[in-house]
């Protein structure tokens, strides 16, 4: 069999140009993706906090500071000084916040106080905490469930829902689902964003976050598209523009 060596010598001369183009892409991803605080799952990062209770710091902002918590069967996470409102997500387990029972799953908003302690079930727990001090706490508990679709949830994009946790006009805390195959476009951040993976995985950007991993945008920042293959469960914070998302 004869080659045609004369139409494959530009395609063989032409690879060192397409390897620079390849590996200046990467670097760029990977300059824009630093900006990024991304926390992986499996990052050894964990400490002790006090007895039956260790916690791995996901980020500490002016408006709030973001932990993953793991309570020994029984434990009993105290408050912290200066916050008035934590915002919870239960991933493992089972807990208490005061004397309410909290379902593996549920997400909580309820005041930081001394009778609403965080304390785990017989099996123990483990969950994501988030506490601030907003202008106006709340008086009272209020859980909902992430694990339920229903028309408590309201439509952002096609194949995009969101549930309203909390909210100042300004700020806000959300829980968003997003089925297999569903997008969000690229888009701002005029304040910063934390973004917690709950269930399934997700590209943001060029940056893959599985279940339990977290990434904070600092503001001024901007994302590329938002995709998932699988469907992803996360909870955001930060400031929701819908026309930023167009």
């Amino acid at each position: 069999m004869k080659h045609d060596t004369h139409n494959a010598a530009p395609a063989a001369s032409a690879l060192p140009d397409l390897r620079k183009r390849v590996f200046d892409r990467v670097r760029m991803s990977l300059a824009h993706e630093r900006q990024f605080h991304t926390v992986r799952r499996d990052a050894d990062a964990w400490h002790s906090l006090q007895p039956g209770v260790r916690i791995k710091a996901l980020a500490c902002t002016a408006v709030g500071r973001s932990t993953l918590v793991e309570l020994a069967p029984n434990a009993t996470l105290g408050p912290t000084p200066g916050f008035t409102q934590l915002e919870l997500v239960l991933l493992e387990g089972e807990t208490f916040v005061g004397s309410e029972a909290i379902g593996c799953g549920d997400a909580v908003l309820a005041p930081h106080d001394g009778k609403h302690r965080v304390s785990a079930g017989p099996s123990g727990a483990r969950l994501f905490l988030r506490l601030s001090t907003p202008d106006e706490a709340p008086s009272k508990l209020l859980r909902f469930s992430t694990l339920v679709d229903d028309k408590s949830w309201d439509d952002f994009r096609p194949g995009v829902r969101f549930k309203a946790l909390w909210g100042d006009g300004e700020r806000s805390s959300l829980l968003v689902r997003m089925r297999a195959g569903a997008s969000v476009s690229q888009h701002g951040h005029p304040l910063e964003e934390e973004c917690m993976m709950l269930a399934g995985e997700a590209f943001v950007g060029d940056t893959l976050l599985r279940s339990g991993e977290y990434q904070l945008a600092p503001s001024g920042s901007r994302h590329g598209e938002v995709m998932t293959d699988v469907g992803a469960l996360f909870f955001v914070h930060g400031s929701l523009d819908p026309s930023a998302y167009d």
